[in-house]
């Protein structure tokens, strides 16, 4: 379902140009023509405006005559089958819900249909950053559009939640968005559905979290789009919640190894020598379980980390818990991690059709 319908609304007065800004925004490759109390007149795509074009028409030209005045549409006393049978007959990607008065009240996407519904679970990926640190390789395309093996690393973050179930699937973009949202579209292709939460600027993870708050009404992941990992993903949720922790945060261990003798010492006195000690640290690993309610504590508009969401719910008596990641996880930052990363992806691959 669409999350703000009357971003989709145009009227008979309006140009080319601004029905071209309307597609944009929406991202779902259509609009919905109504009159003012919002009934349905008709529908144009984006197929519509190129033919349009290739006509003669320009950018400032009325839409009044391209508009579909017939256009597919649903009602909401119409069965799930029948509207499928709708989507099949008409070979269409996005039909209109209307109420007994034809007006507009939402937009059924295809995958909202033949698609199961999955766990009630949303997965929001931060995929809007810009990746410096990994130099000429994000010149052109956005770091989780990365090939990792012969995928771009966001589809392997999708399959993984996938696979478990999850396919609910909200990306936060902003850095060469349109790559992202040409590559995936709504989703259908890869098994899931896929809605775009589009940053104006850079919000940091829990600013990104929060212009997803429409969505997210039950525990949800929250997963960086520059992490590679295989984490059992079903555990981690069941862990979340039968630990009762408001936010579990995926960590990892890391051992630090000294490449020196450490001395232990008092006052000039030296109680002990460890040669080449290693310490063990949990580090962030930059995956989530968060609950809804605390989205109401990352401000609007505001570039928020999620360090920053974590902090304020410390200090407010929230539960926060840690959940160590076992399984395979690199978090790719420099050069180094995505060649080290390509490199063990064929033995990964082997690993899991081994275990099928």
């Amino acid at each position: 379902m669409f999350k703000d319908i009357e971003e989709l609304f145009v009227y008979r007065n309006y140009s080319i140009k601004q029905v071209l800004e309307k597609i944009d925004l929406g991202a779902k490759g259509i609009v919905i023509v109504v009159d003012e109390v919002k009934k349905l007149i008709g529908t144009i795509t984006d197929g519509d405006i190129r033919r349009a074009i290739l006509k003669g028409y320009n950018l400032e030209s009325v839409i009044e005559n391209i508009i579909n005045y017939s256009p597919i549409y649903a009602t909401l006393d119409m069965t799930k089958e029948e509207v499928k049978d709708l989507f099949i007959k008409k070979a269409v990607k996005e039909i209109p819900l209307v109420n007994s008065n034809g007006q507009i009240i939402d937009l059924i996407s295809i995958s909202d249909i033949l698609l199961p519904d999955g766990k009630e679970n949303s997965v929001v990926i931060m995929a809007g950053g810009l990746g410096t640190r990994l130099e000429h390789l994000t010149k052109e395309i956005p770091k989780p559009m990365l090939r990792v093996g012969q995928d771009p690393m966001l589809q392997h973050i999708i399959s993984n939640f996938k696979q478990y179930g999850y396919n609910n699937i909200l990306i936060s973009v902003n850095y060469k968005a349109e790559i992202i949202e040409n590559y995936f579209q709504d989703g259908f292709a890869y098994g899931v559905k896929i809605n775009y939460i589009k940053e104006n600027k850079r919000l940091g993870t829990a600013g990104g979290i929060k212009l997803a708050e429409d969505y997210l009404d039950k525990p949800f992941f929250v997963i960086n789009g520059d992490i590679f990992t295989n984490l059992n993903v079903q555990n981690m949720m069941e862990f979340h919640k039968n630990s009762e922790f408001d936010i579990t945060v995926g960590v990892r261990k890391h051992t630090f190894h000294i490449p020196y003798g450490v001395i232990d010492a008092e006052n000039n006195l030296i109680n002990s020598v460890k040669e080449k000690p290693s310490i063990d640290y949990l580090i962030n690993a930059g995956v989530y379980c968060i609950n809804p309610d605390l989205i109401k504590y990352i401000p609007k508009d505001t570039y928020f980390e999620i360090t920053d969401l974590i902090n304020i719910c410390i200090k407010n008596g929230f539960k926060i818990g840690s959940y160590e990641i076992k399984e395979y996880w690199m978090d790719i930052g420099k050069i180094e991690d995505y060649n080290k990363v390509n490199e063990d992806i064929y033995d990964l691959v082997c690993c899991d059709k081994k275990g099928e």
